[in-house]
C-alpha cells in the first residue's frame, strides 16, 4: 500500500477513536465480508475479520488449529467484537470468549444493500445452536468443556507482514509462511483487499493499516522495500517492535529465505537514501 500523498494521514497516531473490530458471523455470511469491513471502517474503526484475513480457513494449507488459536489471538487483541446476522456455533464461541475479556458486545443485521443496523441482544437468531446453550452464554456459565475452541489457552505474537502491492500475489503464501511459524498475520492486502472494491475512502483504508501495524509485535518484511515498507519500519521502530526481512525466492512452491537488513533491496534505487532507517 504504497502512496505519498497520503503517508502523513496514513500513519498518524492511533487516536482513541479507532477501535479495533474483531467481526464475528457465520460462514453462511462469508459472502458479506467485504460488506461488514466496508461498514465498519466507514464508522471510523478497524477491522479485523477471520473471514477476510484467512479467508476460508487458509483454504486448507495450515492445520485448521492454527487459525483458532489464531482467530482466539485477534479477538483478545481487540478493543470490541462486533455479531453480524445469525448466531452460529463459532459465533456462540466468540461471544463466550468476548464476554470472558469484558469485552463490549455489539449485534448487527443487514436491512438493505450493504447497510446494517444495530440490534438488541435478545432479538439476535439462532442458526445452529440450542437454545439452552444460548442461554448458559448469556447467564456466564463455563462452557470449555462444549467446545473445542475452547480447549486453546495460548497466544501467538501479532505479525504485520509489509511487503509491496507488486508481490500482492504471493498473499495467501505470506500468511501462510506466518501461521507455520506459530505467528498470527495481520495481513493488510488481505484484510482490505483490494481496498474493499473503494466502497470506502483510501483515508480510511491507510488509518487502518496504520492502526493494524500500531498493535503488532513483529514487523516481517518480503520482498523488495517500498516507499509504503518504509513508513510501516518507522512506526515499528518507534514502538520497539522487532523487524525480520525474508527475500522472496519466485520457485514452486515459493520460498521465503530470512536475509539481514544490510542484504534487503529496495523496489525504487531513489529509496536506497533511507538504508539507514533500516
Amino acid at each position: 500500500m504504497t502512496n505519498n500523498r497520503v503517508n502523513k494521514l496514513r500513519f498518524s497516531k492511533k487516536s482513541s477513536s479507532d477501535k479495533i473490530i474483531f467481526t464475528s458471523y457465520s460462514k453462511r455470511n462469508f459472502y458479506l465480508r467485504s460488506d461488514i469491513s466496508a461498514f465498519i471502517l466507514n464508522a471510523g474503526r478497524t477491522p479485523i475479520s477471520p473471514f477476510m484475513n484467512f479467508d476460508y480457513n487458509m483454504a486448507g494449507l495450515v492445520d485448521k488449529n492454527l487459525i483458532r488459536v489464531a482467530n482466539n489471538t485477534m479477538l483478545k487483541k481487540s478493543d470490541e467484537i462486533w455479531i453480524f446476522g445469525e448466531i452460529s456455533d463459532e459465533v456462540l464461541i466468540e461471544i463466550y470468549l468476548a464476554k470472558r475479556l469484558n469485552k463490549p458486545i455489539h449485534f448487527f443485521k443487514k436491512i438493505d444493500g450493504e447497510k446494517f443496523e444495530e440490534v438488541r441482544q435478545d432479538s439476535v437468531i439462532l442458526e445452529d445452536v440450542s437454545s439452552w446453550l444460548w442461554d448458559w452464554v448469556k447467564e456466564d456459565k463455563v462452557l470449555e468443556r462444549w467446545h473445542p475452541r475452547l480447549r486453546f489457552k495460548k497466544s501467538y505474537p501479532l505479525v504485520y507482514p509489509a511487503y509491496s502491492k507488486r508481490n500482492f500475489y504471493w498473499q495467501m503464501h505470506i500468511s501462510q509462511f506466518c501461521l507455520e511459524k506459530k505467528r498470527v498475520p495481520l495481513n493488510p492486502f488481505m484484510l482490505f483487499r483490494y481496498f474493499l472494491g473503494d466502497s470506502v475512502s483510501r483515508e480510511g483504508v491507510y488509518r487502518a493499516n496504520s492502526n493494524i501495524v500500531e498493535i503488532s509485535d513483529e514487523l516481517w518484511i518480503f520482498g523488495e522495500i517500498s516507499d509504503g515498507v518504509l513508513d510501516e519500519i518507522k512506526i515499528i521502530k518507534e514502538r520497539g517492535g522487532r523487524i525480520k526481512y525474508y527475500k522472496i525466492t519466485k520457485s514452486n512452491p515459493v520460498v521465503f529465505r530470512q536475509i539481514s537488513a544490510k542484504s534487503a533491496k529496495f523496489e525504487d534505487e531513489n529509496l536506497e537514501k533511507y538504508r539507514h532507517l533500516l
